[in-house]
């Protein structure tokens, strides 16, 4: 019987993502390159480890990790650690490294002040996450909104010539275009650099919230005109030379046919006009790409969830939002209120 390799646990060192990059193609099935693991990783402002691994024959055979955010906590500045891409090299797995590793990292950051990890734990963490201590907090939800229903319907019926019957698409989007309300006086334009009317926003609207990561220019920069292996569109509102409003999209082609998603849209809380005119400003470009859906994340039961009910989105499946309180003063009972918080799918890496 061959014994296993004895394991290591220490933070990540120079040059580690080579092998991380590998390993994470043996865990999920698809790859990414060492300049998106850097970028999404080592690429945020950081004074401690937030990548930590278990080491066998000098080789990554597990990752914990964590994205370091800025983060208002009822108006409170923190640290907070978004936790992403958890990975297990197969020949190592029921081994517990999940249960030691994670917990000896959060007694770290929670020692170095971290108020919290966030994160999406899917259902192969089983009971262990319960172990480890994360809460549920609440569910998000994809939505999907038709753009071109014949496209979609054609496929589905395996009938190309259904492409063809526009006249369904377009009263469609006629239709639900009048429950969208653009405001002439909001102009909108793209930006392929987040500046200071970013963080002007930021200030104005984020106290909106009780709960937020701290969305400047920075992490505009970061988040979407930055990432490396996707083409985000950043469109900036502006009402009377005032920046007001701003979303984010992006355009694929999936297995021959155009999607796209809708990974932020953000606005003061009661400025409807505002999102309004970004929706409309986003679907017209879409239509424009020949795009067949378009799909976005949002919290059910709140009023940007069913904002965006009334602008055509459909519900489609959801998962739970969970997190590990590590600071003993967080406001736990008021965290469970999705109202209380500003979060979109981009807070994540799923959109």
């Amino acid at each position: 019987m061959v014994e296993p390799s004895p394991l290591t646990i220490r933070p990540y060192r120079v040059n580690d993502e080579h092998d991380l990059v590998a390993l994470f193609a043996r865990c999920f099935g698809r790859r990414i390159t060492a300049e998106h693991w850097r970028w999404k990783l080592r690429s945020r402002p950081c004074s401690l480890d937030n990548v930590w691994l278990a080491v066998a024959d000098d080789k990554p055979v597990f990752q914990y990790a964590g994205i370091p955010t800025r983060f208002r906590l009822m108006q409170t500045p923190v640290t907070t650690m978004v936790s992403v891409d958890t990975m297990t090299a197969p020949e190592f797995r029921r081994r517990g490294l999940l249960t030691q590793v994670a917990g000896r990292v959060y007694a770290a950051w929670r020692e170095q002040g971290v108020a919290f990890v966030i994160g999406l734990p899917n259902e192969q963490w089983g009971s262990r996450a319960r172990a480890l201590g994360w809460r549920p907090l609440f569910p998000l939800q994809w939505l999907v909104r038709p753009l071109r229903p014949e496209a979609i319907l054609a496929r589905w019926l395996g009938v190309p010539s259904l492409k063809r019957a526009t006249f369904p698409g377009a009263l469609w989007n006629y239709l639900l275009r009048l429950r969208v309300h653009r405001d002439p006086e909001i102009q909108t334009e793209p930006v392929g650099r987040a500046h200071e009317a970013f963080d002007e926003l930021w200030e104005s609207c984020g106290s909106d919230w009780m709960f937020s990561t701290v969305r400047n220019r920075e992490w505009v920069n970061w988040r979407f005109l930055s990432a490396p292996d996707s083409a985000y569109t950043v469109t900036l509102a502006q009402r009377a030379g005032r920046p007001c409003g701003y979303s984010v999209h992006r355009v694929s082609t999936i297995r021959g046919h155009v999607a796209a998603s809708l990974a932020e849209l953000f606005a003061a809380r009661a400025d409807a006009a505002t999102r309004d005119s970004l929706l409309d400003e986003v679907i017209a470009q879409l239509l424009s790409a020949q795009a067949e859906a378009l799909v976005t994340l949002a919290v059910p039961g709140t009023e940007y969830f069913r904002w965006l009910r009334g602008a055509g989105f459909i519900p489609r499946h959801r998962f739970s939002v969970e997190l590990v309180p590590l600071s003993t003063e967080l406001p736990l009972e008021r965290m469970l209120d999705p109202e209380h918080w500003n979060l979109s799918g981009a807070d994540f890496d799923v959109i």
